[in-house]
Order: C-alpha cells, then structure tokens, then sequence
C-alpha cells in the first residue's frame, strides 16, 4: 500500500520520463527497487519495510504510477526482459499521452 503523503508527493517531469533517467532513477535501479516492493509488500506483509521504500522511490522522485505499472503488469519481477518491456509498454504510452497534451 502506498502512503497517502507519497501518493499525493513529487511525480517526476515528462522531461525525466522522455530524455532518459538520471543515473540515481536507472531502469536498473528501479527494477531493483521494484524488486524489493514486491518482496516486502507482497512476500513479507511488512508495511514498515513498505513505507521506507515508498519513501525512497518518492525521494528519488522516481515516477510512482511507472512502479505501480512495473508492481502489477509484470508476472516474474525477476525477469529483466519482461520488465524491460512492460516498462517500455509504460514509457510509450506516457510520451504519447504527453504528445497529445501539447497540442491542447
């Protein structure tokens, strides 16, 4: 579960989303991040665990909504490919949707 004082935090630019992450938001280190969600919260129940890392994604200012994406859409966390392309999914879609804001 995500804290409400998280949810309602930072959300990264689409600029961060577009360009490329910096080297603290690296696919590598958000699937590992994601990997360590799905251990505590799903796995171990450990809500105290849970809020730490939810902290750490939120200060990292890591979009949530894309670990969200990464937590429910993939089947085996450990899979690198699989996670590669549901967060590729993801990051297509976000830059469509922001295309189309532009010319609104």
């Amino acid at each position: 579960m995500i804290p409400r004082k998280i949810r309602a935090s930072k959300q990264s630019s689409p600029k961060t989303l577009i360009e490329g992450s910096t080297i603290l938001n690296s696919r590598k280190t958000i699937f590992k991040l994601v990997r360590e969600l799905v251990e505590a919260q799903f796995i171990r129940s450990d809500q105290e665990l849970t809020t730490r890392l939810w902290k750490k994604i939120a200060n990292r200012e890591i979009e949530i909504d894309r670990v969200i994406n990464l937590l429910y859409k993939c089947t085996f966390h450990d899979d690198d490919l699989e996670m590669t392309k549901v967060d590729e999914e993801y990051q297509q879609k976000v830059h469509l949707k922001n295309e189309e804001l532009k010319y609104f």
